[in-house]
């Protein structure tokens, strides 16, 4: 499931703004073209929701948003919000190009604008991440 939710919000968030979307992992070099979106999983959390063994799962990732400046973060940060708070996200096998599974709905629970922890580091400036969260029953 995760593998198909990740590639489904990456796939959701290019199509719908039309910013180059990176999926983060480990040893990917970030392009150095902005604005630019990156998609990186965090913790998920498990819980069992009744005695017949359901659980619920809670998906994470972080969403980067890297631009070039104050304004343009700015106008694409209601932008990617916007997508992934309003819109039914299309769930997409990953492993089978154009099958799709369904759809799900994504929170934002939080957004972070983040200053560069050197400032001759241009490429970090500008940037806003953004805490997301996808909760499926299984």
């Amino acid at each position: 499931m995760q593998f198909n939710l990740t590639h489904s919000l990456r796939t959701h968030l290019e199509a719908s703004t039309g910013i180059k979307t990176v999926w983060l992992y480990d040893g990917v070099k970030l392009p150095a073209e902005r604005p630019l979106l990156t998609v990186e999983q965090m913790q998920n959390n498990n819980e069992n929701i009744s005695k017949s063994r359901r659980f619920e799962t809670t998906y994470r990732w972080q969403v980067g948003l890297y631009t070039t400046s104050i304004r343009e973060r700015s106008l694409l940060q209601d932008a990617v919000k916007g997508s992934l708070i309003k819109d039914k996200i299309e769930l997409l096998n990953a492993t089978t190009p154009g099958e799709k599974l369904g759809y799900f709905y994504a929170l934002v629970t939080g957004e972070v604008p983040i200053t560069p922890e050197d400032i001759s580091d241009k490429s970090s400036y500008h940037r806003v991440y953004f805490d997301v969260e996808v909760i499926a029953t299984i």
